[in-house]
């Protein structure tokens, strides 16, 4: 089973790809990066045709998503997300892959036990889980591992049941 993991986000979208299998294994890692100077809706098709290569080239059953957390003080910036999230949802639709959405407090808790996990304490346990000898870099990269893990902890639940 492969599972596409998400970190969205206008400027830069993690992306990972990892294998369930005897063992889990990462079968791909990558930023997606759109111009800051550049229209909206174009930033979003470059977010739609990365993720459709990545699904092609890998084709993933399930895709992991991180959902949308929106402070307060930066209410453009939700919006923003909404937008990225929207496309993401799309694409994963159009190329039928089941949807699993998950808080970034679920995947802390799911990966370290702790809800308020730091950055640091989350590459850390995608390093172990994933038996990779340093933590994975970007922190865009690093979260989208950690959401498709908690996906891949998700569908085995699922499964046993």
């Amino acid at each position: 089973m492969k599972i596409l993991g998400v970190d969205p986000g206008l400027a830069s979208t993690g992306v990972v790809v990892i294998e369930v299998g005897d063992k889990l294994e990462l079968l791909h890692k990558e930023v997606i990066r759109t111009k800051a100077d550049e229209y909206t809706p174009a930033r979003l098709g470059v977010i739609a045709d990365g993720l459709k290569r990545i699904i092609d080239e890998y084709r993933p059953s399930f895709l992991g998503l991180e959902t949308a957390f929106v402070r307060r003080d930066a209410p453009q910036a939700g919006l923003s997300l909404g937008k990225v999230l929207g496309a993401i949802l799309l694409t994963a639709h159009q190329n039928k892959l089941d949807i699993l959405e998950i808080s970034p407090r679920q995947a802390k808790e799911t990966l370290t036990g702790y809800g308020n996990a730091s950055k640091e304490q989350i590459g850390r346990a995608v390093a172990k889980n994933l038996e990779l000898s340093e933590p994975l870099k970007p922190s865009h990269v690093a979260d989208a591992a950690a959401v498709a893990l908690t996906a891949a902890s998700i569908v085995a639940t699922l499964r046993k049941k």
